[in-house]
């Protein structure tokens, strides 16, 4: 925690995150890190993959393609730190002169912190939506909106998927530590669709009734499918919608990455069910307001700023750089990734919702994340090929979030 703090002050003396507010700072610096670099230590752009790199503290020798150098300096407490590759610079290498102490910052995580503003200022409003906007992201900006509490039981179950050393104990011990969601799992259990001879009164015999991959993506469903409540009739509408829509984008995302044999299908589920968690925030504000709201303004308020506060939701409850991706652009079918990401997996899956509920979507051939994931194009009314077969697979996802 001392690192994180003392990383979080850094940040707020950097020209470029000192405007920042205090808690995307704090979630810029608990992604970066600290490192203690020692004298003659030679230093390549190119090897900066996915990460920014400041000098703290020390000497360094800044080279260009050309051999020329710029020496750069940095006292930790005295001057702020120091930008080694910037965008606009024309350095290729550094080489340390002294010992040094660096700070990496993510590069994603950053970009879409820094580019909320610019979005913002960039959409085109009439009056009543920039004079509501104006106020939500004033909230936003200010670091008063209310964002959704961070689904630790979810998270933990994610975490727990992705480790194959747990098991039944492990999965158990967290569930049961939400009531809530320890109930409704035992509900489920002794559903018509799982039920046996005899009734299930232990969330243990629950996961084992389940079933290891049953639990795990039940219990992420229910965990998340809690925020998703309003109370006004246009707003629990609006948010039906929104958690439908996520249901459906979800279990692709799932069916994909485990078809395609890229990323984990597990991660791609929850990725799917948190890429339009930005309405939620947008959805609560306006549930908040003193006479019902129109849903036709609730839906425009969604298409314009989701992606914006859908950065904000995931940096807040710090679930990675791969997701914050994933909720700044599964809107975006415009986005291309340079490598298979799960913001391409939900993309498609999100074509290939809209397409299996009837509804409109773009032509296959306009969604580049196809050719990102090795996808062979659907020709026109046609589905994505490499899921053929699957309806069986799709169907036993989504029975797993009708409880």
């Amino acid at each position: 925690m001392t690192n994180q703090r003392e990383i979080s002050a850094l940040l707020a003396q950097m020209e470029l995150t000192r405007d920042l507010p205090e808690k995307q700072r704090e979630r810029l610096a608990a992604d970066s890190k600290l490192a203690r670099v020692a004298s003659g230590r030679r230093l390549a752009r190119d090897d900066l993959i996915g990460h920014r790199l400041f000098l703290v503290d020390g000497h360094v020798l800044s080279l260009d393609a050309n051999g020329n150098s710029v020496r750069l300096d940095s006292c930790l407490g005295l001057t702020p730190p120091a930008e080694l590759f910037s965008a606009e610079g024309a350095a290729t290498a550094a080489v340390t002169e002294t010992a040094c102490l660096l700070l990496e910052v993510p590069s994603a995580t950053l970009e879409a912190l820094l580019g909320e503003e610019l979005e913002v200022n960039d959409i085109e409003l009439d009056d009543a939506e920039g004079e509501f906007l104006a106020e939500l992201y004033e909230l936003i900006s200010t670091n008063r909106l209310e964002l959704p509490a961070r689904p630790e039981v979810a998270i933990r179950i994610q975490q727990i998927a992705a480790d194959p050393e747990t098991g039944v104990d492990e999965l158990t011990e967290a569930i049961q530590s939400d009531g809530t969601l320890a109930g409704a799992l035992l509900h489920a259990a002794n559903s018509a669709r799982f039920r046996a001879a005899k009734d299930i009164l232990s969330v243990r015999d629950a996961v084992i009734r389940l079933g290891f991959d049953n639990t795990r993506m039940l219990a992420t469903n229910l965990a998340l499918r809690q925020m998703f409540k309003a109370n006004y009739k246009a707003c629990r509408e609006a948010m039906l919608t929104i958690w439908n829509e996520s249901v459906l984008c979800s279990v692709f995302s799932c069916l994909l990455a485990r078809r395609l044999k890229l990323l984990n299908s597990e991660r791609a589920l929850l990725a799917g069910l948190i890429a339009s968690i930005g309405a939620v925030p947008i959805i609560q504000f306006v549930d908040d307001a003193r006479e019902p709201p129109q849903r036709s303004r609730i839906d425009h308020l969604i298409d314009k700023l989701r992606g914006i506060t859908g950065v904000l939701v995931v940096n807040y409850w710090g679930l990675g750089s791969d997701l914050v991706a994933v909720a700044e652009h599964s809107a975006n079918w415009d986005y291309q990734g340079t490598s298979p990401d799960y913001a391409s997996i939900v993309i498609v899956a999100r074509w290939a919702a809209l397409r299996h509920a009837g509804q409109p979507h773009p032509p296959a051939t306009e969604v580049p994340a196809f050719a990102v994931l090795g996808l062979r194009i659907p020709a026109p009314g046609a589905g994505i090929a490499e899921l053929e077969g699957s309806a069986e697979a799709l169907a036993a996802l989504q029975r797993m979030f009708d409880v």
